[in-house]
């Protein structure tokens, strides 16, 4: 992993671990990925909700609902596709 992708936020995040159809442990890595994610943009962010809607989840207990409101909540949409780019392809924040 050596891209990254912005959240809503406009945060830069490592890009996603890759989901492959015949192998179920890497849909758990990305589901952890974006369980971590979220807990680390909701700490910045200050939203105590995440938080504790987050707070002890693992990825072994993650449905489609809960996938996509974390999806929603880092990307501003329930089902992000991605395009990893180099650090330097995004503009700074002001």
């Amino acid at each position: 992993m050596n891209g990254y992708v912005m959240t809503t936020s406009g945060r830069l995040i490592a890009q996603p671990p890759w989901i492959i159809a015949d192998n179920p442990g890497t849909e758990a890595a990305y589901d952890q990925w974006l369980i971590d994610q979220a807990r680390d943009e909701a700490a910045e962010l200050g939203e105590d909700w995440m938080i504790c809607r987050l707070a002890g989840l693992d990825a072994s207990f993650m449905d489609c609902a809960l996938r996509h409101l974390l999806s929603d909540f880092l990307f501003g949409q329930p089902d992000p596709e991605f395009e990893a780019r180099d650090r330097t392809t995004y503009s700074t924040r002001e």
